[in-house]
C-alpha cells in the first residue's frame, strides 16, 4: 500500500465530529404577533356638523336666538320664522314619531323581540282613542298627560344620548357615576312635573284646541323640595365630572355636556325664555336629534356597504336609500297627523276632537315603544348605536 493511499484510508476511518447550529428564529410580523383589534368607535353618530346642529341642541338655540334678535328688529321676518316652524312641525317632529312606527314593523330583530309588547301597546291606545272620540272632555285630560309625560320622555331620550357619546368616546363611568349622572336627569323630570303641578302659570292652558285642567296646585314645601334637590343633583353631577377629571384625566365629552345642558335647560330656564323656547323644542331639539340617532341605526342595520366605515355613515344622508326612509316617514307622518284627523272628521267626529285623540293616543303609543326598543343594555342595539 502506498504511503498516499495510507493517509486516506486513516482519514476516512477517523471519526469527524458534527457541528449543531441553532435554527434562526425568523421575528414574526406585526400582524401574525399581536391578536385582532378591537375597531374603534366612531366618535360621533353621523358626522360632527349634523350631531352637532341636529341633536345637540344646535339648530334649537338658533332658531330661539333667530326669533329673539329678528322679531324685534326685522318684524318682516316674523312670517318666514313661522313657516319654517310649521316645515320642521312636518319634517322633524311629526316624522320622529313615524321613525318609531317604521323601525317596529320594518326591523324585523325588533319585530320579534317586542312582539307580545308591541301588540299589548297598539290595542291599549287604540282603545283609549276610541274612549276619547266619544267621551266628553277625555281629549282634554290626555291632552294634560301628554304635557306632563313629555318631561319624563324628552328627558330620557337625552340621557340616553349622552350616553352614546360617552361610550363613543370611551369616557366609562362606574356605577356610583353613572347613579349621580341619572339623579341629576331624574331630579329634573321630578322638577319639571311638580312645577306644572303647584304653579298654574307653569301649567299651559290651551294646546292642539283643546281647554286644559289645571291639577293643582301641589303645597309649595312640595316644589320647595323639588327645586332644592335639582340643585343639589347638578352640584353633584359637576362634581363627578370634576373628580373623574383629576382622578383619571378623562374630560366629559363635549356633545354629551350639550344634549345633558339643553335637556336640563328646557325645563328650568325661567318663563321668559322657555315661552318662545318651547315653540321650537319638539321639532328642532327632540324631533330632530331623535331622527339623527334613528337614521343611523337604519343604516347600519340594513347594512353598510363594503367601502363605507362606520365613521363615514354621514356620506349616505343623500343616497337613494337614505331619501327613500326620510320620504317614507314623512308620508307617514303626514297620514298619522293629516289625514286620520280628517278621515274622522268625514265619519262625524269634531276636527279638534279627532286631531288631539291622534295626537295624544300615537305619541303614547310612541312613549311606550321607544322605552322598549332603545335599550342600551341590549347588547345588539348597544353595539349598533356606539359602533
Amino acid at each position: 500500500m502506498s504511503a498516499g493511499e495510507a493517509i486516506l484510508k486513516k482519514a476516512a476511518s477517523t471519526p469527524v465530529p458534527l457541528k449543531v447550529v441553532a435554527p434562526v428564529s425568523i421575528p414574526a410580523s406585526p400582524e401574525q404577533n399581536s391578536e385582532p383589534k378591537k375597531a374603534t368607535p366612531y366618535t360621533w353618530i353621523l358626522n360632527p356638523a349634523v350631531d352637532l346642529i341636529f341633536c345637540c341642541g344646535g339648530l334649537l338655540w338658533f332658531m330661539y336666538l333667530a326669533n329673539f334678535f329678528l322679531k324685534s328688529n326685522l318684524p318682516i321676518t316674523n312670517g318666514p320664522l313661522i313657516l319654517l316652524t310649521i316645515a320642521g312641525t312636518h319634517i322633524l317632529s311629526e316624522t320622529h314619531t313615524a321613525a318609531t312606527l317604521e323601525r317596529l314593523h320594518e326591523s324585523e330583530p325588533t319585530r320579534k323581540a317586542l312582539s307580545s309588547f308591541g301588540l299589548i301597546a297598539s290595542v291599549v291606545c287604540f282603545l283609549l282613542a276610541v274612549a276619547s272620540l266619544v267621551t266628553p272632555g277625555l281629549p282634554a285630560i290626555f291632552a294634560k298627560i301628554y304635557l306632563i309625560w313629555i318631561v319624563q320622555h324628552f328627558m330620557a331620550q337625552s340621557y340616553g344620548i349622552a350616553l352614546i357619546y360617552c361610550y363613543k368616546r370611551n369616557y366609562i363611568m362606574n356605577l356610583w357615576e353613572k347613579r349621580i349622572f341619572k339623579f341629576a336627569i331624574d331630579a329634573t323630570i321630578a322638577y319639571g312635573i311638580i312645577k306644572q303641578l303647584s304653579f298654574k302659570e307653569w301649567s299651559v292652558d290651551k294646546f292642539i284646541g283643546q281647554t286644559l285642567p289645571f291639577w293643582g296646585p301641589l303645597p309649595e314645601p312640595i316644589f320647595a323640595v323639588a327645586d332644592g334637590t335639582l340643585k343639589f343633583a347638578i352640584v353633584a353631577f359637576v362634581a363627578m365630572i370634576a373628580l373623574k377629571f383629576v382622578r383619571e384625566r378623562k374630560v366629559f365629552p363635549l356633545p354629551a355636556a350639550l344634549v345633558t345642558v339643553t335637556g336640563i335647560a328646557i325645563f328650568t330656564l325661567p318663563k321668559s325664555i322657555t315661552t318662545n323656547l318651547w315653540v321650537y323644542v319638539p321639532a328642532f331639539y327632540h324631533g330632530s336629534q331623535y331622527l339623527v340617532v334613528s337614521t343611523s341605526y337604519f343604516l347600519k342595520e340594513r347594512g353598510l356597504p363594503e367601502n363605507i366605515s362606520t365613521a363615514q355613515v354621514g356620506k349616505l344622508l343623500f343616497k337613494p336609500r337614505t331619501l327613500k326612509y326620510f320620504a317614507t316617514l314623512f308620508v307617514i307622518g303626514i297620514f298619522i297627523y293629516g289625514g286620520l284627523p280628517g278621515l274622522l272628521q268625514d265619519f262625524g267626529f269634531d276636527f279638534k276632537v279627532a286631531f288631539a285623540t291622534i295626537f295624544c293616543v300615537v305619541n303614547f303609543h310612541h312613549f311606550l315603544i321607544d322605552a322598549a326598543i332603545w335599550r342600551l343594555r341590549d347588547p345588539r342595539v348597544r353595539k349598533l348605536l356606539i359602533a
